[in-house]
């Protein structure tokens, strides 16, 4: 057999043909990026959008969620969420201070942001300050106290009124020096501080200076006057303009009376009130027995008996004959029987109604159970085995909506309670066939199952294993005056459809150098039907077909490949203005500029707007623009040959 040897400069030669002919792999810029954490396979539900995807992955960097794809990425860490659901970060709106026992309970409970909304700091600067020191697993904030902000100005009596305008005049300037050192509002309990009452209004007043929300624990929890709380909260609202959230509505002024309380909320809503509520899911609330709600009458005002009543964190109940002593105690004591279940379930149904537990469990373990079993027991009974509302739904009220809620005081809140680029990597990875609460009145720190990872600010702070240690990743959440933060404003775009006139467009964002569009706003100006099946799929015009997180498209009979994935983005789905014109130009001449894209129709008219005609030679230009979908074959032929013909010469 022949030996053939190739001289240095065939080889060099042959060399250089391979690789430009057979260029190494290179990968696109995304799959060329690890990211820091990656969540694959995992069902995910983005309540922003009402998204459910399913055979998804998630890319994290640093904090930041930065890609929803359909493709396989890696990451440094990477979690299998194989039957699992993949949700925003839990948001408890109305807790308190996040100590050590409960904020570990609260994210075994799915918990990502802990606020202080009942209750909250009269010294916003020291509060933030000495939970930043000390380092918490959660996100925190809270709001400005009035029953303590009244106390250097009227005493500690609940029932001392403040008359004097000077007094109320202080104590103003005392909640606005509050709010502007990072409190996120007003929060009043009127019924355990009855001398709240002159006030209300100037606060208010301030409240809607600020656009901030103001909190309650409403007047009234009887079956007789609950619907006056109510009632009372809402003339404020109207009076003033402020913003009113009412906390735990199933055991303050809906007890006994829900259907008319939602039907009195929503209709000041349809009148232009910013009003809202929350609920937690129990049937029994629980409180101080040496609180004004124990004044005499209390077993008529609640319909329950002293044997109702247990001391929180044992199993003894209380007597008659224990009563007093007990009353002359700090000790809290839950009401078995005084929240009719139906009533809550008639709450959860409502689509404005959000979830808040009311309590953090403290090291004395004398709390009601909410402290560490809110989120698993909405998912785990409400959901799963009472069917009262969807997983979506029940998304929504312990993410999105009270992440909306917080939003006009609170920049960082934009960012979070939803999947979308950009939000921030607070994220709940839960089972929906297991999760479920443990706790119970004697029992009140048992923590929930079913929670199986909890990510906060990219940060890993559950697994598999249970709590991980030494991390405390959550960041102080503080008002706008102190938290600059700066929102993803919309960059100025505009259409020029038929050279008519110039239409700008409100939703486009400059996203890493690249223009993306709001997909909704686009068509609409375009008079072409999108139907979104939520579930990553989109039709277009009853031709196109496109998902969200996949550069493969189909325009009619065709695939094409876009240069960038459609997204999920502020509350909707954006696509880049390169690929918009790519889609179009079968039926438009299309001049795309930094700052807008001027289209004139050039299809046929009875194929009318919504049809688009496929231009197999754009098409063509398309594949032949990609690296790693050249034409493999044709090069494999010329390969050949010209291997063949350097052979034959150096023979």
């Amino acid at each position: 057999m022949k030996r053939i040897f190739l001289s240095g400069q065939s080889l060099f030669l042959l060399l250089i043909i391979i690789l430009i002919l057979y260029p190494l792999p290179i990968p696109s810029i995304a799959e060329s990026h690890q990211y820091d954490i990656v969540i694959k396979n995992g069902t995910i539900y983005n309540p922003s959008t009402d998204h459910q995807l399913s055979g998804y992955n998630i890319g994290i960097r640093a904090e930041k969620i930065v890609r929803i794809t359909k493709e396989n990425i890696s990451g440094k860490e990477e979690i299998d969420a194989t039957g699992l659901i993949v949700s925003p970060g839990f948001i408890d709106l109305i807790s308190y201070d996040p100590n050590s026992v409960g904020i570990r309970l609260k994210v075994l409970d799915g918990v990502t942001t802990n606020l202080a909304m009942h209750g909250g700091t009269e010294d916003a600067e020291k509060w933030y300050r000495g939970w930043e020191k000390a380092g918490v697993l959660t996100n925190f904030g809270a709001s400005s106290f009035i029953t303590r902000m009244r106390w250097p100005i009227v005493g500690y009596g609940v029932d001392a009124e403040m008359s004097d305008p000077k007094d109320i005049e202080k104590l103003v300037e005392s909640v606005r020096k509050n709010i502007e050192a990072g409190a996120l509002g007003i929060s009043f309990s009127f019924e355990y501080v009855p001398g709240i009452k002159h006030e209300v209004v100037p606060l208010l007043q301030l409240a809607k200076e600020y656009n901030i929300p103001t909190f309650y624990h409403l007047r009234y929890s009887d079956k007789d006057r609950g619907l006056e709380g109510v009632k009372e909260v809402i003339d404020y609202g109207k009076k003033t303009g402020a913003i009113i959230h009412i906390m735990h509505i199933n055991s303050t002024g809906g007890t006994f009376h829900m259907e008319e309380a939602l039907n009195m909320i929503n209709e000041a809503r349809e009148e232009g009130l910013d009003i809202t509520a929350c609920v937690y899911p129990y049937d029994f609330w629980a409180t101080y027995i040496n609180s004004a709600r124990f004044r005499p009458g209390w077993q008529e005002r609640y319909n329950i008996t002293y044997e109702d009543l247990q001391i929180g964190g044992t199993d003894i109940r209380i007597s008659e004959d224990t009563f007093e002593k007990y009353r002359t105690q700090r000790i809290l004591v839950a009401a078995h029987g005084s929240l009719p279940e139906e009533e809550l379930i008639l709450a959860l149904q409502d689509p404005h109604i959000m979830i808040g537990s009311d309590t953090i469990i403290e090291p004395s373990l004398n709390n009601h159970p909410r402290g560490a079993g809110t989120y698993s027991r909405l998912f785990g009974r409400y959901v799963r085995e009472k069917q009262v509302l969807s997983i979506m739904d029940a998304i929504k009220k312990v993410s999105y909506l009270p992440a909306k809620r917080m939003e006009s005081v609170a920049p960082a809140m934009k960012y979070k309670g939803r999947i979308e680029i950009g939000a921030d990597a607070d994220i709940t990875i839960f089972n929906p066939n297991t999760i479920i609460d443990k706790a119970t009145v004697k029992d009140p720190a048992l923590p929930s199952v079913g929670v199986e990872y909890v990510i906060i600010n990219g940060v890993i702070v559950k697994d598999e294993e249970g709590i991980v240690e030494n991390v405390s990743p959550g960041k102080p959440i503080r008002s706008y005056f102190v938290d600059k933060i700066p929102d993803k404003l919309p960059i100025e775009y505009s259409m020029v459809l038929n050279q008519g006139k110039e239409e700008n467009w409100v939703y486009a964002y400059k996203i890493d150098g690249q223009t993306y569009l709001s997909l909704e706003e686009v068509f609409d100006a375009l008079n072409i039907i999108v139907e979104d099946s939520k579930d990553g799929k989109i039709k277009i015009g009853n031709i196109l077909d496109i998902e969200i997180g996949s550069r493969k498209a189909k325009l009619g009979e065709n695939e094409i490949l876009l240069d960038k994935e459609p997204i999920i983005y502020k509350s909707g789905v954006y696509i880049a203005d390169s690929d918009l014109g790519k889609i179009l130009e079968s039926n438009y001449s299309v001049e795309l500029k930094d700052n807008g894209i001027k289209l004139d129709y050039i299809g046929a008219k009875d194929k009318g707007i919504g049809s688009f005609a496929y231009n197999k030679a754009s098409d063509q230009k398309d594949r032949e623009g990609i690296g790693p979908y050249i034409g493999s074959y044709g090069f494999s032929i010329i390969t050949i040959l010209l291997v063949f013909v350097i052979l034959r010469k150096d023979r």
